[in-house]
């Protein structure tokens, strides 16, 4: 069982899976690594300092979405 202070599980729709799915494999990456990279990015071009932690809240973030 994975460890649960590395690893979270997030939901995406379906549209959203397999696009990452198809970019992951055009970069010649895993999901998780690719999903990684571009949070990576977009976490830099916010301005936020890699070197900080993002806070973690008690029990995580979640939410379900119903469509």
């Amino acid at each position: 069982m994975p460890n649960a202070n590395k690893y979270k599980s997030i939901g995406v729709s379906v549209d959203t899976y397999n696009k990452i799915v198809e970019i992951a494999s055009k970069e010649r990456r895993n999901i998780s690594q690719q999903l990684s990279l571009l949070v990576d990015a977009e976490y830099s071009d916010q301005g936020f300092k890699a070197s900080k932690p993002a806070k973690v809240y008690a029990g995580g973030l979640s939410s379900v979405i119903e469509d």
